[in-house]
This record gives C-alpha cells, structure tokens and sequence, in this order.
C-alpha cells in the first residue's frame, strides 16, 4: 500500500535527455540526465510537506499490523502467550523492513536509505539525552526516593521498542528524508527538524481518546514535540536513524518502567504533576540542545551528509504547472 500511495496517480512518463524537461502531463516522468535515469515525483515535489506528513500517518496506521499479524497464532496459545511479545517485535522488524526498501525502491537510484550513516558521531551527539536521564534519575532518587520503584515486563519492553523503531521511522526518517531530497539545497534543516517535532507532538495527543487524562496530554504532546525536535537534529547531523531508534526505545522503557502511573501500553493513566514540569523542563532543554546541533556553522556538514543521501536530484526542480 505504501508503495501505491508513493506511486500516486501515474498517467504519463515523458524521457528528457540533457537536462530538457518535458511538459508534466502526469504525476510521474522519468529524466534521463548524462546517462542515468531518476523518476520525478510530482506530489512529493510539489507538496514535500504534506506528502510527508501523510506518509508517516500511513506508516503509523500500517507498521502495527506486523506485531499484530505475528502475535495472533499466539492468542489461543496457553504456555506461549507469555512469549507473544517476541513475536510482536518480530512482527515489527519485518514491516519496518518492508517499508524502508518500498521507501529506498521508490527513490531509487535517489535515496541511499534510512540506516546508513555515521553511527559514532550518532551515538555522541545522544549526549543530551545522557544528561536529561541523568538529572531526571537525580531528582527522582532526590524528592522521591521513598516511592521509587522500576518494573519491567515483556509487553513494556514491546510497546517501547515498537514506539522507537515505528515513531522513529515515520516521524523522523519518513518525515525528514522526504522534506531534505529538496530543502537541503536552501538549508531548511531547522524548518524540517520543527515540522517533524509537531508532527510528532500532535500524535501523542490521541492518547486523551485512549483514556489519558486530558491535561497530562497536553503535557505529553509538548515533551513529545521537544524530544521530536532534538531527535531529528540527531538524524540530519548523522544521517542514520540506528541512534535515535535505540535512544527512543530506552527513553520509553525507562519512563514506563519508572512510573507508577503509566500502562504497559504507555498510556498515561495519572493526573498533573510537579513531575511534569519538571519533565517539560527537561525536555525543552532537548529542544534547545537540538536547535544548537542545527546550527549555522553546521549547515555545510549536514548538506553535505544529506547530499550523499540523495543524489541525482537536480538543484532546480523543473515547474509543476501543467
């Protein structure tokens, strides 16, 4: 289905050679430019941030079905049961997987992929997040040492590990790679890096359906919508999205398995707070620190990360009026 939603409406393709554009008829055409061929996407060039956004709400409705496909055989299983958490992740890695080589398929011989990158320099630049637990960790041994507690169970560490390879994927890969294949040549990473850290904020707001408490929610949706911001920062400066993949999932795993008013499926059942200023201090300081990573005297190194990514674009794009 993604592959189809990519695909859009094909009515006409149209061979351009030497830079020659031809008259776009229909969504799709294909350039041939020195040699080597590159399709052109008309909506995802016309309209790079609906189109991504839209894609990474399809890929959060469609990534579930894997765990749930891999977890139903399991159902009727009495000793098993207890396992079916394993195959939910299994479930997980094969969707993922299938929708990162539609996605690298589809922008092919553009796209390099999504996993690819600078991992060391990845991993570093979680620094920030280090140091958010590290202070959240301090203030909770400091104020609430008597009701400190951590539990841990097979559905917490699925619905995290889901959370971070999913989220990660749709809002930062998805969301980030689709809006770069153009704005990376006018250094709009921070533009980019915000659109992914609301779009990302804004789905957290439907746990108030799940049966949230409201205000919290709201809390939820701005902590949600900072780390988005830092995440992605994270992402365009190293180019993989391993790093953010594997910070999200401990940040879950750890604020699921800490509080006490948290469900196994992450959906917060307490009320307000001081924790959650604290939270949103914390937060916003990741925020900041992702906003730091994006700036000025970076932007050539993160162009030049995102250019080897996306190759044989051309600078200008040609007009999409018919």
């Amino acid at each position: 289905m993604l592959y189809y939603v990519l695909y859009y409406t094909k009515y006409h393709r149209n061979t351009v050679r030497n830079y020659k554009h031809s008259a776009m008829k229909g969504n799709l055409y294909t350039v041939e430019n020195k040699g080597s061929k590159r399709t052109m996407h008309r909506f995802v060039t016309g309209k790079p941030v609906l189109a991504s956004v839209l894609l990474s709400l399809l890929g959060t409705a469609l990534i579930p079905i894997g765990p749930f496909i891999f977890k139903a055989p399991l159902a009727a299983a009495g000793s098993l049961a207890t396992l079916d958490w394993i195959f939910g992740l299994i479930g997980l890695f094969v969707f993922t997987g299938i929708f990162l080589l539609l996605y690298k398929k589809w922008f092919s011989p553009e796209f390099s992929g999504m996993l690819n990158g600078n991992l060391s320099e990845g991993f570093f630049l979680l620094l920030p997040f280090v140091a958010y637990w590290a202070i959240n960790l301090a203030y909770t041994f400091i104020f609430k040492r008597n009701t400190l507690a951590f539990h841990m169970s097979g559905s917490i560490i699925e619905t995290s590990i889901i959370a971070g390879v999913m989220e990660e994927f749709c809002f930062r890969g998805l969301i980030i790679a689709t809006l770069l294949r153009q704005w990376r040549k006018k250094d709009k990473f921070l533009q980019a890096a915000i659109i992914s850290g609301i779009a990302f904020g804004l789905i957290h707001a439907l746990n108030a359906a799940a049966g949230a408490n409201p205000l919290r929610t709201l809390f939820q949706v701005f902590d949600a919508g900072f780390l988005g911001v830092f995440l992605a920062a994270n992402y365009m400066r190293c180019g993989s999205l391993l790093p953010v993949m594997i910070a999200h999932a401990l940040h879950d795993i750890m604020a699921i398995g800490m509080a006490s008013d948290v469900a196994e499926n992450g959906i917060i059942t307490g009320g307000i707070s001081f924790d959650n200023i604290v939270d949103f201090i914390l937060s916003l300081g990741l925020c900041v620190a992702g906003i730091y990573m994006l700036r000025s005297d970076k932007i050539k190194e993160i162009r030049q990360v995102w250019d080897k990514k996306w190759t044989n674009v051309e600078h200008e794009e040609p007009s999409l009026r018919a």
